[in-house]
């Protein structure tokens, strides 16, 4: 009996190598994780006046053709970021355009900066604390005020 117990471990232990060394073999097999997983990609966005302004120069353009977003400034905190600045429609000869003070609001996707829907994230504001996140709010309460509470 205890014969066979040891030849079953031995063959137990031997389709496990062969297993193993199966799902090794080949130097081009494909990874299990998905392709568009973003640490395949290229690791985290860092919270940077380029990085999180270019995100929000194209969320301008998505509201508008012709919008033009001037950042001027730049808060984050737990992978969120909110980006203040002036929108404008770019008919103007300066580099600040004239136009209405904005803010928008970005959670951090692995490398990318995705905009948020501030009436999602914002929560149900309390009109005798506005600025002041209310508990239903997503985005951390140090950003609340400058993103949801302003522009």
């Amino acid at each position: 009996m205890r014969t066979m117990t040891k030849t079953a471990a031995l063959a137990t232990m031997g389709l496990a190598l062969v297993t193993l060394s199966a799902c090794s073999s080949s130097s081009t097999s494909t990874p299990a994780t998905p392709a568009a997983s973003a640490s395949m990609v290229g690791g985290m966005t860092e919270c940077t006046n380029e990085a999180v302004g270019q995100a929000a120069t194209e969320a301008a353009a998505a509201q508008g053709a012709g919008n033009v977003f001037t950042l001027e400034t730049l808060t984050c905190d737990s992978g969120w970021a909110v980006a203040a600045g002036t929108l404008g429609d770019g008919s103007t000869a300066s580099d600040a355009p004239q136009g209405a003070p904005t803010s928008y609001v970005f959670e951090a996707e692995g490398q990318f900066w995705v905009p948020q829907d501030k009436a999602k994230v914002c929560g149900t504001p309390d009109a005798a604390n506005p600025t002041t996140a209310p508990a239903d709010a997503t985005i951390p309460p140090a950003l609340y005020a400058a993103g949801c509470a302003a522009g």
